[in-house]
């Protein structure tokens, strides 16, 4: 049989950037987020640094929880970069990769209640008649979120698998499942087989980012990012990723709408406290264009 030596060179090439090309484990839920802008500033966060860094290849790890991701980072090289909520442990056992990836949308907590349920939170409208309602509020275990809650003296219901939380709120083992103002309407949507729907009146507000953690054993590829999303931040790439991905639904949230109650967040370290007044005005900005 006669060989196509033109077929055989153009094969070859074609799988030589895939076998040079840098090999990342990355959390199964940060390449799985509800809201895909999360996947999509990664790969584009690398993708811009290609030249000075060279070609990646991003690789999916096996399902888990956030728990058991954060103790993998703490003590293998395996996983290389998660994304979460930061507090002191975390940013002790990870680099934390202080550019927030939703804006500050995790911030804004709304619920996810069961379907006809809206008058038990009509009465709400502050801070202490959400404590003294019999009102309780569903999270997972593992989230800075259970304990910011707790802190400020709400009733919560802690579970231990984030997809088993719907059926649960389903089910009434609680009756608010706060999720950021970043996921919700796409979470909403993939749960459309749950009697579920979105709560019209509230927003729980703490200041809480959402960053990108890299494992301590790859202190380049923490450069690298960090390079990447100055990038995006500077040429205007994030900004019009964020309008593109937010605009409508924080519309149809009718965030301006909506009583905020305001909670302490007692995990913020010095340095997350830091970025977050540094960047206020640009996040701020962000969130009041997609407001309106």
């Amino acid at each position: 049989m006669k060989c196509n030596n033109s077929f055989v060179f153009f094969a070859l090439f074609s799988i030589v950037p895939l076998l040079s090309a840098q090999p990342i484990v990355v959390w199964n839920r940060l390449l799985t987020h509800p809201n895909p802008m999360v996947s999509e500033l990664l790969h584009r966060a690398l993708e811009v640094t290609t030249d000075e860094y060279g070609d990646f290849q991003l690789i999916s790890s096996e399902i888990m929880e956030q728990g058991r991701v954060i103790r993998q980072m703490s003590n293998s090289p395996h996983i290389q970069i998660a994304v979460f909520a930061p507090n002191k442990e975390r940013e002790e056992n990870a680099i934390a990769i202080r550019v927030p990836v939703t804006g500050t949308l995790l911030s804004y907590r709304i619920c996810l209640i069961r379907e006809g349920h809206q008058s038990d939170f009509n009465s709400v409208n502050s801070l202490q008649t959400l404590i003294n309602s019999p009102l309780k509020i569903g999270s997972h275990q593992d989230w800075p979120d259970a304990q910011i809650m707790q802190e400020n003296g709400l009733t919560l219901w802690k579970g231990k698998k984030y997809e088993l939380l719907f059926a649960q709120l389903e089910a009434g083992r609680f009756d608010c499942f706060s999720r950021g103002a970043n996921e919700i309407m796409q979470e909403y949507h993939s749960h459309a087989d749950k009697v579920l729907q979105i709560e019209q009146n509230l927003i729980i507000y703490y200041p809480l980012p959402f960053y990108y953690f890299v494992n301590k054993s790859n202190p380049e590829l923490a450069l690298r990012l960090t390079r990447g999303l100055t990038i995006l931040k500077n040429n205007g790439e994030y900004e019009a990723m964020f309008k593109d991905k937010f605009d409508g639904t924080l519309k149809k949230l009718a965030m301006n709408n909506r009583k905020t109650i305001e909670l302490r967040n007692p995990l913020l370290t010095i340095e997350t406290e830091k970025q977050m007044l540094r960047d206020k005005a640009y996040f701020d900005k962000l969130i009041k264009i997609s407001f309106l």
